[in-house]
């Protein structure tokens, strides 16, 4: 998680076993009560500060909202006043390190421009740290992410293979997979299933080969997905089984709602309308539980559709209205803005426009 990162520690450094304790036990702490005392002095050291990000990486798919509010508060802890960390680079680094993880968690909550923003001031000090290049392509990998989210599927196929090959290089595998990933994803969203399949499946392998779990798992997960839009069940089942088991023991809750999210889609593709509502809407509150308000109101939108072809239109225009206020409010579809206002003027004359409707939804990725 921390792109191969070797720090200088000074002399003295912190027995292994106290360096977890004490990261688990400052994380448990009120945000206040983290820079007092011996606690702050203990997060001065690097070691330490090592142990809290790994932390806060594992947690990014179980409590992305937690984490943000965490990296936020130990970014400025570390910034103001400037407090001398480590010998060499060490100080740059957690900084950029912390805003990267603060940035990461906003782009799980689709606050788009507030990642941009961190990932902005992740990459100045990066730039200071003896390990830039790896440090600032762990940055791009996050910045492409957010295109992808955004459905820039020509860019992400354009910009991924030299992203890629650039942490090969670096020796970085596992984030050279999940580069990767995105390939993937922009392949599926362009229609382009049985190439995402053949990829996926590779990275399914690799990652494994590597132990890397929750990789394997994600990869297994966009498998299903993508045999849900192609309507192969038994195939879109088979990989679920595969990720299933390993996102509940990993706590990867963002992970475990998007296999739900893929099933129901599986569901939809092959007719069983009432049934894929029923678990859209489990996905629905495995994202709700978890505070990720912009994947609850694409699949509002969703839900409504499919409650039109059920002929339930009272229960479908009260979805609709969840969602919209979502959408504006973070501003998730700003290309989509004539949809928008054809379905709210719709809803106000108590009927639904079908076709702003799917093209709002359209908008928003499959189960990124």
């Amino acid at each position: 998680m921390n792109g191969g990162r070797v720090l200088r520690f000074p002399p003295r450094a912190m027995p292994p076993e106290e360096v977890e304790t004490s990261a688990d036990r400052i994380l448990a702490l009120p945000p206040e009560q983290r820079i007092e005392g011996a606690d702050a002095i203990k997060l001065e050291q690097p070691e330490l500060l090592l142990s809290v990000c790994a932390r806060l990486h594992e947690r990014l798919d179980a409590s992305p909202a937690t984490v943000r509010d965490d990296a936020e508060h130990l970014y400025e802890f570390l910034r103001i006043p400037a407090r001398p960390i480590g010998l060499f680079d060490e100080r740059e680094y957690f900084l950029g390190e912390l805003a990267l993880i603060a940035g990461t968690a906003c782009r799980h909550l689709s606050r788009r421009e507030e990642a941009r923003l961190w990932f902005d001031r992740a990459e100045g000090p990066f730039l200071h740290t003896v390990s830039a290049t790896a440090d600032l392509s762990r940055l791009t990998y996050q910045r492409l992410a957010v295109r992808m989210e955004e459905r820039q599927l020509d860019a992400v196929l354009e910009m991924a293979p030299p992203l890629r090959e650039s942490f090969e290089k670096l020796s970085m595998s596992i984030d050279a997979l999940k580069v990767g990933f995105l390939e993937g994803l922009a392949l599926t969203e362009g229609g382009r299933l049985d190439e995402a399949i053949d990829l996926f499946r590779k990275i399914c392998t690799k990652a494994e080969s590597l132990g890397a779990e929750r990789l394997a798992a994600a990869a297994y997960a966009n498998l299903t997905q993508a045999y849900g839009i192609q309507g192969d069940a038994a195939h879109a089942i088979e990989a679920s089984r595969e990720a299933i088991p390993i996102l509940k023991r990993l706590d990867d809750r963002i992970g475990l709602a998007k296999v739900q999210w893929a099933l129901a889609g599986m569901l939809r593709e092959t007719g069983h309308v009432a049934a894929a509502v029923e678990s859209y809407r489990a996905a629905q509150e495995q994202f709700d539980q978890i505070g990720m308000r912009a994947d609850v109101a694409a699949l509002h939108l969703v839900i409504a559709d499919l409650l039109l072809d059920l002929g339930e239109e009272a229960a479908a225009r009260q979805s609709v209205l969840e969602a919209l206020p979502v959408i504006q409010e973070l501003q998730m579809v700003p290309e989509g803005m004539a949809a928008l206002q054809l379905l709210r003027q719709s809803l106000r004359e108590e009927r639904i426009d079908r076709p702003a409707l799917r093209e709002l939804h359209g908008y928003f990725p499959e189960a990124t």
